[in-house]
């Protein structure tokens, strides 16, 4: 019974750390290829100086395609796992303290510009689903066979569909917003 309950959460493990490095992955993708308006987007956070605008911008895509990297790997799990929570929790944080300022306004960066998502309390949710998600890659698990690791790899990319799916329908405007404009 233990042995089983260990595969399950080596399978948990490697289905949050396939399913968050993905949503690094294509995060990290879209900032390299909007980097010209990335230091605008963090910028227009207002919780850096002005000096460590360019730097943050400039570091941010190459940190994320690593972890997203490390992640898909499996490469370095528990280091991985830590700095991926320690990044999603900086985001939430960012985005919570903007939306207690009244600023939900602002682009929230988070690496689909094609959605312009503004800041919303559901956003800092999905990145809590996603630190969840990883948690179980923080215990020591014995290696997975290859079953298990398939299994992996196929729910990290049913839930990294979730995310896109989720990332979709958070990013349309609210229904009075969609009548007012038909209208």
């Amino acid at each position: 019974m233990a042995a089983m309950g260990q595969e399950l959460l080596a399978i948990a493990g490697g289905a949050g750390r396939v399913c968050v490095g993905l949503v690094f992955l294509l995060a990290a993708a879209q900032k390299f290829s909007h980097w010209r308006i990335l230091s605008g987007v963090v910028a227009n956070y207002r919780l850096l100086p002005a000096g460590l605008v360019g730097p943050v911008s400039a570091l941010l895509p190459p940190a994320e395609m690593i972890l997203a990297l490390l992640l898909l790997t499996g490469v370095a799990q528990y280091g991985a796992a830590m700095a991926a929570i320690a990044l999603l929790v900086l985001f939430a944080a960012a985005m919570g303290i903007n939306l207690r300022r009244g600023r939900a306004h602002i682009d929230c960066g988070c690496g689909q510009s094609f959605l312009q998502q503004t800041l919303r309390w559901t956003l800092i949710a999905r990145n809590a689903v996603l630190v969840a998600m990883l948690l179980p890659s923080l215990t020591q698990t014995a290696p997975m066979t290859l079953s298990a690791m398939l299994t992996s790899v196929s729910a990290g990319a049913g839930f990294f569909l979730l995310y896109l799916l989720f990332n979709t329908l958070s990013a349309l405007p609210p229904a009075r917003a969609r009548a007012h404009r038909f209208a």
